[in-house]
């Protein structure tokens, strides 16, 4: 996680997106170590996920934007304790955020 974290200039974006989104073990396990690596602690939600996102590009399945929202709400919410009642809470606001500026940005939504 931590080379993903380091190498991202020269890692094609796209790439690390589909590993880090993917259901197989190493995928999850990739995933959970990539999430772990990352301290959201005092950082505003949009903050945080727009870090987040910056070291890879979003896959396209839905499933996948899925799993890697899923991971970030809950590490948010372990970093920042009471910001939100819920990890569903952050998930949904989380999600709902990646989908609007996929409309907003896509110009074949």
């Amino acid at each position: 996680a931590q080379f993903l974290i380091r190498s991202r200039a020269s890692l094609d974006l796209q790439t690390v997106g589909e590993v880090l989104g993917g259901h197989e073990d190493d995928d999850l396990a990739i995933m959970d170590a990539y999430v772990a690596a990352h301290s959201f602690e005092n950082y505003t939600f949009d903050g945080a996920l727009r870090r987040f996102l910056s070291g890879f590009r979003l896959p396209g399945e839905a499933q996948k934007i899925d799993r890697l929202m899923e991971k970030f709400a809950a590490r948010y919410c372990a970093d920042n304790p009471g910001v939100f009642l819920s990890t569903d809470s952050a998930f949904i606001l989380a999600y709902s955020i990646v989908m609007l500026n996929t409309d907003a940005h896509n110009p074949t939504v």
